[in-house]
């Protein structure tokens, strides 16, 4: 790739260069016992063939649902406390909104009792493994800085980080004799020349006249003159980062996302999970309480209140004057209360596809794959990612640690994939999986420990046909009250997106500009 190109990346990394960093305060942080809340109201189930299968970690529907239903409480007419910032959910981007504001007076709120979001996980015999997110493509920008104030240096993967399976077999990297490799070289040099017309990434509002087209058709129309079996392949590989395949997201995104391949990956050892928690470990921990959030209303005076409820399950209402709102548009559209009509359709304009995440917790390593390891239909999981990597490349694994398999099945908008989650029926999900993966890489069964289940039933905003331009004018929308600092904000979902989202916010909340 020429040097004068840019990625969308760089964008979120030249950031860093405006945008000023903040030191920390010291919070005493930990998740308990790694797991997640619903371990503790749930037992362990045992598979047909001896494996043990967790209680579900993830999204809880019950509060939220409620919401949706328009079930509200009464709410309470007295105010509390008043704060400076209300700082709305407690993963990725809302952490960083509370790290680059913690010299200040805040309250976040997280619905769960514990931090991270998509960022939690947990860990075995010694390997952590991520619920959700599990690399980065930055070490540089913004993510450089705040990698540097928490002290935290991820490992950076060779060019074969990626495996395909082609016509049963695997072909690791982007180089190589088999067929595989004549398609994906001609891909991304039909990608290359786009790279470089996003220039710095997608500086939204986006106005260049080939981008906005590329963001208005499906990414299928794009495919046309390649084989069957490698669009497959490339439609794997987008439902696993993008929640969508070609015929669902938009050639933009697409040529957005397929960019990381290129790119450089970094990995913590156990995920994001490492850097969700560093940052929570920067944040005084009476600013950061357990809250579902009901209502966010913009009042006189310069003030907005929040209605939430607590660990106690007591409403409680707080005063601010800006609130950070890191909740998917759709949420967001739901507690704010009183924000015009335009404004509102727009952000319930967005589509969320959602995601099953097996960890298979393995007595020992049976499986030599890359990190990540895409795969097609006839199989229901996108890509398989191969935990100890980290540990392997940093040479601190040994045998008896075993291995952690992170399988990922992502349902697109509108299909059947929430209610499957909904109904939660862990056992049937859980051998469904396990009896794939055995025809996959081969007789495991027996050296599967546990299979831990996380359900994402609002994962990620889809970047269909239209996307960046509703971006756009999502972004372009002022409001002195509150900000939105999902990642989705910043275009393609992901941790150098929340970061950027985060920062951004907090210079908003701060009365800078926004790149000041």
């Amino acid at each position: 790739m020429s040097s004068e190109s840019f990625s969308r990346r760089q964008f979120l990394r030249d950031l860093s260069r405006q945008l000023t960093t903040a030191s920390g305060l010291n919070f005493a942080y930990a998740l308990a016992n790694h797991f997640d809340f619903a371990l503790a109201k749930e037992e362990f189930l045992s598979s047909k063939t001896g494996y043990k299968i967790a209680p579900w970690t993830g999204d809880d529907f019950t509060t939220g649902h409620k919401l949706r239903n328009h079930e509200l409480p009464e709410f309470p007419k007295n105010v509390e406390r008043d704060v400076e910032f209300v700082i709305i959910g407690g993963g990725m981007a809302g952490l960083a909104s509370a790290y680059y504001l913690q010299n200040h007076n805040f309250l976040l709120l997280e619905q769960y009792d514990a931090l991270g979001g998509q960022s939690r996980g947990s860990s075995y015999k010694g390997i952590g493994y991520s619920y959700g997110a599990a690399y980065i493509n930055s070490s540089d920008g913004l993510m450089g800085a705040l990698l540097a104030d928490l002290k935290l240096t991820p490992t950076k993967l060779p060019p074969t980080k990626n495996s395909w399976r082609w016509e049963n077999s695997w072909s690791p990297g982007l180089e190589g004799k088999n067929k595989v490799y004549t398609e994906l070289k001609m891909l991304l040099s039909n990608c290359e020349p786009i790279w470089k017309q996003m220039n710095s990434g997608f500086a939204l509002p986006l106005e260049n006249q080939h981008l906005l087209k590329l963001d208005s058709i499906p990414f299928q129309e794009y495919m046309k003159g390649f084989t069957g079996a490698f669009t497959a392949l490339i439609d794997a590989y987008l439902k696993a980062s993008l929640c969508g395949g070609v015929d669902v997201v938009s050639a933009l995104g697409a040529i957005s996302t397929l960019e990381d391949l290129v790119q450089p990956t970094y990995v913590f050892q156990g995920g994001n999970q490492a850097l969700a928690k560093a940052m929570a470990n920067k944040i005084q921990g009476e600013r950061c309480a357990q809250g579902f959030v009901w209502s966010v209303e913009s009042g006189t005076n310069g003030k907005t209140f929040v209605t939430y409820s607590g660990e106690d399950q007591k409403l409680h209402k707080v005063s601010c004057r800006h609130v950070i709102v890191t909740a998917p548009p759709m949420v967001a559209a739901r507690i704010m209360r009183n924000i015009p009509d335009p404004e509102k359709a727009n952000l319930l304009s967005f589509k969320y596809g959602s995601y099953l995440v097996a960890n298979v917790l393995m007595k020992q390593k049976k499986f030599a794959g890359a990190y990540d390891n895409f795969v097609t239909p006839p199989y229901s999981f996108a890509d398989i990612v191969v935990a100890e990597t980290p540990y392997i490349a940093q040479k601190k694994y040994s045998p008896s640690m075993g291995s952690v398999l992170t399988l990922y099945q992502p349902y697109a908008p509108s299909s059947e994939g929430r209610s499957v989650l909904m109904q939660g029926d862990r056992t049937a999900l859980a051998n469904s999986l396990v009896g794939q993966l055995v025809k996959l890489i081969g007789p495991i069964e027996k050296d599967i420990e546990t299979v831990v289940l996380t359900r994402w039933g609002h994962a990620m905003a889809v970047t269909k046909p239209g996307f960046f331009a509703r971006i756009s004018k999502l972004n372009r929308t002022a409001n002195s009250g509150y900000t939105l600092a999902h990642c989705s904000t910043q275009g393609i979902p992901c941790a150098e997106s929340a970061i950027a989202a985060a920062r951004l916010a907090a210079n908003r909340a701060l009365g800078k500009t926004e790149r000041s």
